[in-house]
């Protein structure tokens, strides 16, 4: 009895696994050259990003995956920020502001593929006058194993991808380069 508890804990554990934590989100050099080629753009202050209920956090076969930031909402703020500073568009004293509104974080790693969504609304403003309203989803998808010590790091691994593809989607929008045009 005592050994087919064991097995059966062990066979537990492998598929399950554990909680982790993403890596850190490195800036893209293609997203930051996307906003360097539109150039001359008006600054913004530091964005703000939030996140609907439920948004916040993700769940891979019932283990949370963490933000080294703390949520996933200050890890899209972290990684819009850095990618902003770089392309020289990031001003303390601007009065443009970027807020933006998760809407959605979704991942999941069954056996075989993996599957994750971002939705998030974004908004930028000038002295309280809008400049660009847009939503936009992106998705991706990598393999998956059926062991959860492996998928669930490579899920955890698949989450900056999608916050690289998010803010491609924002910073390819002719609208939004167009609105960070105006003077």
């Amino acid at each position: 009895m005592f050994k087919r508890s064991l097995c059966l804990l062990a066979m537990t554990a492998a598929l399950h696994g554990c909680g982790m934590t993403m890596p850190r989100y490195e800036p893209s050099f293609a997203n930051v050259n996307l906003l360097k080629t539109q150039a001359p753009m008006t600054g913004i202050t530091r964005p703000s990003v939030t996140a609907d209920p439920g948004a916040d956090s993700i769940m891979v076969r019932l283990n949370p995956i963490r933000s080294p930031e703390g949520s996933l909402s200050q890890h899209v703020q972290k990684a819009l920020e850095a990618e902003l500073r770089l392309a020289g568009l990031l001003e303390p004293e601007a009065h443009r502001r970027l807020d933006v509104r998760l809407r959605n974080n979704e991942m999941s790693s069954p056996a075989g593929t993996g599957f994750g969504r971002i939705t998030a609304d974004f908004e930028l403003r000038a002295n309280g006058r809008p400049l660009y309203s847009a939503s936009k989803t992106v998705t991706d998808s990598w393999d998956s194993s059926f062991i959860g010590a492996i998928a669930i790091p490579s899920a955890a691994n698949a989450y900056n991808p999608l916050v690289r593809k998010l803010l491609a989607e924002l910073y390819q929008d002719p609208a939004f380069i167009s609105a960070m045009k105006q003077p």
